[in-house]
């Protein structure tokens, strides 16, 4: 029997999607031990885990290195994939905002020709 792989992001995302999991009955104990492993298993289950970079996670959903991926929507929204989101989590809420100083204010009231840096440039559009 092959194994269900999940793609978790690094971090409070995995933390969260883990804990969200186990109150279900899908464990991974080896998970939970301080390492520096990046891929773990629930043979029992069937199950394999491994952790990559919020940005990485959908390519390896897309390209079939992982069955399911959990990762935040602005990066679904911004990666552009060719990928679904089957369901919403409802945790791991972010909130985008314009920051600047202040004289810059009168620019953007009047002005078409501005620049923003940004890691999201698909969702600033």
């Amino acid at each position: 029997m092959e194994y269900l792989t999940f793609a978790l992001a690094k971090g409070r995302l995995a933390d969260s999607t883990m804990e969200l999991l186990e109150e279900i009955g899908i464990t991974c104990d080896e998970m939970k031990e301080k390492s520096r492993k990046l891929i773990f298993t629930n043979e029992k289950l069937k199950l394999k885990f491994f952790l990559a970079k919020a940005t990485d996670v959908p390519t390896y959903v897309e390209y079939g290195a992982a069955d399911i991926g959990i990762i935040g929507k602005d990066t679904l929204l911004e990666e552009k994939r060719n990928l679904c989101e089957v369901l919403d989590l409802e945790f791991g809420k972010c909130r985008f905002a314009v920051a600047g100083k202040e004289e810059i204010r009168e620019k953007l009231e009047k002005s078409n020709d501005l620049r923003v840096a940004t890691k999201y440039p698909n969702i600033a559009k």
